[in-house]
């Protein structure tokens, strides 16, 4: 017979166990950023504390104004207001935590997700012992597998992928930026991109961009019927197909036997927007993106380049890094998900100071 007095002691373990995720719960973190910001009151200045994170240091969350994360497990911090119908909405702060709100999975689970114009499937991948057979023998840092259908067709020309954010960057110098942008359209014409400088006046979330078309930006890019369609996991290996577009992609698979040589092609064909415009994401099929990196090191947030590490959260100013879709020059998305890391909040600091 099972010993109640061990019984007893399981439930007592569980309810101090409960007790003290309630009170972490409640915790928050402030985000430290550059006090010229302070004027973008519509970007966040807190996160849920640190010991809430499932996959700490990193924070990957749902954007909850895009995948209607309820409110029960939103930060009150979260919670926006419109301010006099000014178009912009501006950060309500409380000082309290209800949950880590749309906490996601980093390599363990492929996680649902859902916003007005897509529905689907999505796991991040790091490298670790959970996907050694998906990084092994490849430079690629970071990959982030999407699955699901549109919910209504889509030109290729009107969906854009890259990064927003809701006050100024910090930048090596505005102008050198400005000049590399500038090169960077000549080198791809359907790129749109803007940079608001720090002391600029005006207040409007988002000015700061970098977008591509979907279409020519994903690394890998697989259209398939629902039957066909490749099981999602830690170490899933997607093939670049087109096919079921038509057109030029439908031989494309003998024309470009070699997968690399496929996506170099698909990618190039898609810097030209006349060929954007050619093509539609139709709801009726199953998209499937593999968007992998090779420079930026999602675990930490750096990024690789010339021999060096950059410490991105630097830069970033006390915003996250997103993986993003939407649809071109609106609010809609199809995906937002945001990557913060715990360098960001006051309680680095602390914890430094106490070491």
């Amino acid at each position: 017979k099972e010993d109640p007095r061990s019984n007893r002691s399981k439930e007592a373990k569980f309810i101090a166990m409960e007790k003290e995720s309630k009170k972490s719960e409640q915790k928050t973190v402030k985000i430290t950023t550059d006090p010229k910001f302070e004027k973008w009151s519509f970007c966040p200045n807190a996160l849920p504390h640190p010991s809430t994170w499932s996959s700490r240091p990193l924070l990957f969350r749902l954007s909850s104004e895009v995948h209607n994360v309820p409110k029960s497990a939103m930060s009150p911090a979260w919670r926006r207001f419109e301010d006099h119908g000014n178009k912009y909405l501006e950060l309500k702060t409380t000082g309290k935590e209800e949950k880590a709100q749309g906490c996601l999975p980093v390599n363990s689970k492929v996680f649902d997700f859902e916003s007005p114009l897509f529905k689907g499937r999505a796991i991040l991948r790091l490298p670790s012992e959970e996907t050694k057979d998906y990084f092994e023998g490849k430079r690629r840092k970071s990959s982030m597998l999407i699955q699901g259908k549109f919910k209504k067709d889509m030109e290729f020309r009107s969906v854009y992928t890259g990064q927003e954010f809701c006050h100024p960057v910090k930048s090596p110098g505005y102008f050198i930026t400005k000049a590399a942008l500038a090169l960077f359209k000549t080198l791809s014409p359907s790129m749109e991109a803007n940079i608001v400088a720090e002391n600029e006046k005006e207040v409007i979330p988002n000015q700061t961009h970098f977008m591509s078309p979907l279409a020519g930006t994903a690394s890998i890019i697989n259209i398939s019927t629902e039957s066909k369609k490749p099981k999602l996991g830690a170490n899933t290996k997607i093939i670049e197909d087109m096919t079921l577009l038509g057109g030029d992609f439908k031989d494309s698979l003998k024309n470009y036997p070699d997968m690399e040589k496929r996506i170099v092609w698909r990618r190039k064909h898609f810097q030209k927007i006349k060929n954007l415009e050619q093509y539609t994401f139709k709801k009726d099929y199953v998209f499937t993106f593999d968007f992998y990196n090779d420079k930026l090191l999602m675990d930490s947030l750096h990024l690789a380049v010339l021999g060096q590490k950059f410490d991105l959260t630097r830069y970033l100013a006390g915003q996250p890094l997103r993986i993003l879709a939407k649809a071109r020059g609106g609010t809609q998305y199809l995906w937002n998900f945001e990557l913060w890391h715990e360098r960001q909040t006051e309680e680095w600091k602390e914890e430094g100071k106490k070491k």
